[in-house]
């Protein structure tokens, strides 16, 4: 099991990556950095929580509009 949470936290992080090198929206970019982290804590201690968070806060912030913002 261990190496199939290694795995899937590499693959987190390269989704990150690739979202980071693409359009720059905050919400997107900060989302990302917060995967990547939470990816690379997944493969260290083959935690499948900090898998499963970081795939959440990945999920939720390309979930938001990409020109979002708190303005009206």
């Amino acid at each position: 099991m261990q190496y199939v949470i290694q795995v899937l936290g590499a693959i987190l992080i390269g989704i990150s990556i690739g979202v980071i090198l693409g359009p720059r929206y905050p919400t997107r970019l900060i989302g990302s950095l917060i995967a990547i982290a939470l990816g690379v804590v997944a493969i260290f201690t083959s935690g499948w929580i900090y898998l499963a968070i970081g795939a959440a806060i990945f999920l939720v912030s390309l979930a938001i509009p990409a020109g979002a913002s708190a303005r009206t």
